[in-house]
């Protein structure tokens, strides 16, 4: 049995990344905000920039269930073909 390496483990790890850089992206953007002087644009940028991060936390937890999933049918597989 050969295992492509275009699967479940594959985009969710990819996934993982992305969101990594994301949130490293909301989290530049929260503290440029919080350096402005100006309440009304560093408000909208912090407020943006937390919206970001807590999406950047959603799309991680689901790349990391996809792991989980793929790493769960891997190991069904395994027991099967065992």
């Amino acid at each position: 049995m050969q295992i492509s390496s275009n699967g479940g483990l594959y985009y969710g790890q990819l996934g993982l990344q992305r969101s990594q850089q994301s949130l490293d992206q909301a989290s530049a953007k929260v503290a440029e905000a919080s350096t402005k002087r100006t309440s009304d644009g560093a408000r909208e940028g912090i407020q943006s920039g937390l919206i970001d991060a807590k999406t950047s936390e959603i799309n991680a937890k689901a790349n990391a269930r996809v792991i989980d999933t793929s790493n769960e049918m891997l190991g069904t597989l395994i027991d099967i073909k065992a």
